[in-house]
């Protein structure tokens, strides 16, 4: 028995026939028989209960299948996967009505915090929405619905398709065949089922670090707070396996969203969308499908937000934790490089200036490395960081800087052993055999050592921001950030610890003209697409002027902020190299005030410009809807 049969001629009983009023044949009124007749009718609730009994029945193909299975099969797989194929979600567009019931059955079933959602529903505009858009009230026909009966449809083809009007679309996790949550999870919190092809999330490996969230174009994972961990959609996986549908599926009332296999290893070109606004499809290669018989006019379609942007999450301690780490590596190369060109010239530089910034940037090292640790919702199970060495590159920064403090903190403690030794007890100094020796060399192999594992790290940090895919946090937009903060505040500290040190004034004074220099550069080239008032770029894109928008509305006491300590710290600079010509006692405490409000405010502006490189970031994204 079909199910439109069912439902469309219910079985008619003597019972079921409306009640007479009239007499009897005898003319006498028969009242107990006008009852018991009553008492026999269905009512229509009645009515629909039975048919409904009826297909549960009737309709089962074996007695394992679930109960509610009778209505959703025609929108599950019928077989499993084959080895090419996958699971995928497969979303009517022109059978969605918005109403989020979807939603709702995902976040009850889930249990799922009160502003946690793994699906959501958002909203395209069609054409100029001058007026109100027209909207069909009636029920789609059979040839305007696909064959789905009289189900509703989000916007009936009432007119052409360029009428203004608005299409809703259901999304959740599009279980990706080159997922970017798995490939930059640190510690291999992602699994890809080889047979159903289903992303999952294990929560228990989780050390929510958020980096999925930034790695997944589509904004799938959510982080929550109280658990310390990301969480998202897994198709509802141990329902499948029993042959149940996934929540969204089984509560949609318009039948919109399926789930299907789908054949893997489909070639992207470098502009196809999910939908109009969502992100490039060639970054991760979704599976969803979403089918319409509008293509046209949704493909010229623009989300409902579009013009909606949020400020980001600032991630306060990785901004401190890059800008530390940039600068210590910066510090030792900055001072390698005139204690090469001293060896070269015959004037090295003294042990004490090497000594002291050794130890002021590994100090400097340590702190931004331990605040790191704030930035995780379980922080206890960072040491499995290194598990995602060979694809994350959050792994490859963490064990690089690693290595970098290490030898960074050997070669300090060489340097300071000298100093320490005449203090050391004798009963220890004694134990240690006439042997033992530390070549005169190996300060330099440990500093060498400790650049060239800080620079890979320091391009490690840049990687994983690049990786992401987002177009504000490209190579050129990056790199010349990471580096330059380092350059920056790097070449103030040094000459501050050479100036300390008693090192030349002919030294010190270069490299302070350098930092006020690369300062002056730096603030100027982000000034011509991020500080100014007006964009400066003549060939701005739209994710450019969208964050610019954010910077002169809701960020613009940051800007403001991180142009004045700039510019400021440029000053405290340049005002520092007049002192040093000086000798008087007056000279050398201005000297001393100016290189400490330089540093101060270089150091402050760049974390500054680091917060708003979080904060700032737009990108393309899924439709979402006004609030």
């Amino acid at each position: 028995m079909s199910t439109a049969s069912t439902f469309d001629k219910p079985a008619t009983t003597t019972a079921d026939k409306p009640l007479s009023m009239t007499p009897s044949s005898d003319g006498s009124f028969d009242l107990v028989g006008m009852l018991l007749k009553e008492q026999q009718t269905l009512s229509a609730v009645e009515q629909f209960s039975k048919s409904h009994d009826n297909l549960l029945v009737e309709d089962r193909q074996t007695e394992s299948d679930p109960d509610q299975a009778v209505y959703y099969r025609r929108l599950m797989p019928a077989t499993p996967p084959a080895a090419d194929q996958q699971y995928a979600f497969e979303v009517d567009l022109d059978a969605c009505s918005g109403c989020k019931a979807c939603v709702v059955a995902c976040h009850t079933l889930n249990g799922l915090e009160e502003t946690e959602s793994w699906r959501k529903v958002g909203t395209l505009t069609i054409g100029e929405l001058d007026s109100e858009p027209e909207v069909s009230t009636e029920p789609a026909t059979d040839s305007a619905s696909g064959g789905m009966g009289s189900l509703p449809i989000a916007i009936a083809p009432v007119a052409a398709p360029s009428v203004a009007g608005v299409q809703h679309v259901t999304t959740a996790c599009h279980h990706c065949e080159d997922p970017g949550c798995l490939n930059g999870c640190p510690v291999k919190a992602y699994d890809k089922d080889p047979e159903t092809g289903i992303v999952r999330h294990l929560d228990d490996q989780c050390i929510g670090c958020k980096y999925c969230t930034m790695m997944c174009p589509y904004e799938v994972p959510k982080y929550s707070k109280r658990l310390g961990i990301v969480r998202k959609c897994d198709m509802c996986h141990q329902r499948l396996k029993v042959g149940e549908a996934p929540a969204c599926v089984q509560s949609c009332p318009n039948e919109a969203i399926a789930i299907r296999t789908v054949s893997t290893g489909e070639e992207f070109a470098i502009s196809d969308r999910l939908v109009a606004g969502a992100p490039v499809s060639s970054i991760t290669k979704p599976t969803t499908k979403f089918i319409t018989r509008r293509a046209e006019a949704l493909a010229e379609a623009i989300p409902q937000d579009a013009a909606i942007d949020s400020v980001a999450e600032s991630h306060w301690p990785l901004a401190i934790m890059l800008v530390a780490t940039q600068i210590s590596v910066a510090m030792i190369v900055v001072e390698r490089l005139w204690a090469t060109g001293g060896w070269l010239t015959g004037n090295p530089v003294s042990i004490e200036a090497t000594r002291l910034n050794a130890t002021a940037s590994l100090l400097i090292a340590i702190v931004g490395l331990n605040l790191a640790s704030l930035h995780l919702g379980q922080p206890l199970r960072a040491w499995r960081v290194f598990l995602g060495l060979r694809t994350s590159w959050l792994s490859r920064e963490a064990v690089v800087l690693g290595k970098y403090a290490g030898a960074l903190t050997v070669a300090v403690a060489l340097m300071w052993l000298p100093v320490v030794a005449p203090y050391a007890p004798e009963f220890l100094t004694s134990r240690i055999p006439d042997w033992v020796s530390i070549p005169s060399w190996a300060n330099n192999a440990l500093l060498a050592a400790a650049i060239l594992f800080g620079v890979a790290g320091l391009y490690c940090s840049a990687m994983i921001y690049i990786a992401t895919k987002r177009k504000l946090w490209r190579y050129s937009r990056t790199l010349p950030r990471f580096f330059g903060s380092g350059v920056v505040v790097g070449a103030a500290l040094t000459s501050f610890a050479f100036w300390l040190a008693g090192g030349s004034t002919a030294v010190v004074s270069a490299t302070v003209l350098f930092a006020a220099i690369s300062a002056a550069w730096k603030l100027s080239w982000e000034g011509r697409f991020h500080l100014h008032q007006t964009l400066a770029l003549e060939s701005s894109d739209d994710l450019d002027r969208r964050s610019h928008r954010l910077m002169t509305g809701q960020l613009d006491r940051f800007r403001k902020l991180r142009l004045w300590t700039g510019w400021v710290g440029v000053a405290a600079c340049v005002l520092a190299m007049g002192a040093m010509g000086a000798i008087a006692s007056e000279s050398m405490l201005f000297t001393a005030f100016s290189m400490s409000v330089a540093c101060i405010c270089l150091l402050g502006g760049e974390v500054i410009e680091r917060l708003l490189y979080f904060m700032s970031v737009v990108y393309d994204r899924m439709p979402g809807t006004l609030r």
